[in-house]
Formats: structure tokens, C-alpha cells, sequence
């Protein structure tokens, strides 16, 4: 029997692993749209990352994408499968983050700037 293909680890917090389980299970994507779209909230998060706004300028890329995974990461991987996991649709994930990030901005200051 030929070897599972590995897919990207997704980094789950717990309280987001009933949200996640009810994403795949609706869903249903095989192994490569699994990894295609995973692979894709990779990208789009570093992207992302690198056009964040001022107020986030102390973050790392892992701070930025641990920040996503905590506050939104079942409605970021659902848009990546629903997109197919196709990187040309990259913007549109983007915008996403990004958006998840700002409503997050309204309720909790951003870190401060040392300086």
C-alpha cells in the first residue's frame, strides 16, 4: 500500500478544533485540496504579514500567523478550500486575513511599539 501523502500541519488552537473539524467535515476535500489550500493559508498569511499595517510593525511572520491561527484560523482555511486551494485566488484570502485581523484590532490594542 503506497504512503499518505504528508499534508502541512495545521496548527489549531483548542478552542478553534470543533470549528475545524466541522470545516473538513463539511467540506469533505481529498488529500491534495487538504494540502493545496493549507499550503495556500501559508502564503496568504506571509503575505499578508509583510502588508500589515503600521500598527502591527513588531510582529514576526510566527507572531502574525499564531495571531491568525488564534483568532480565525476555521474561517481562513474554509475561504482556502473553498477557493480549491488555487494560489491564483491569493488576493482574495489576503483580504481576508487582513479584514480578520482589523475586526480584531477594534476590540484589543495593538502591541506597542518600542522605541
Amino acid at each position: 500500500m503506497p504512503a499518505r501523502p504528508s499534508i502541512s500541519r495545521i496548527d489549531t488552537p483548542e478552542h478553534h478544533l470543533g470549528a475545524m473539524f466541522l470545516v473538513i467535515l463539511a467540506r469533505s476535500p481529498n488529500d491534495a485540496t487538504l494540502h493545496a489550500a493549507t499550503r495556500l493559508v501559508d502564503n496568504a498569511a506571509i503575505a499578508s504579514w509583510a502588508l500589515r499595517p503600521d500598527d502591527l510593525a513588531t510582529l514576526t511572520a510566527e507572531q502574525y500567523r499564531q495571531l491568525l491561527d488564534y483568532t480565525a484560523a476555521p474561517q481562513a482555511l474554509d475561504l482556502a478550500l473553498y477557493l480549491g486551494g488555487d494560489s491564483k485566488h491569493i488576493r482574495t484570502l489576503m483580504d481576508h486575513i487582513a479584514r480578520e485581523i482589523a475586526e480584531l484590532l477594534t476590540h484589543y490594542a495593538p502591541p506597542n511599539v518600542q522605541g
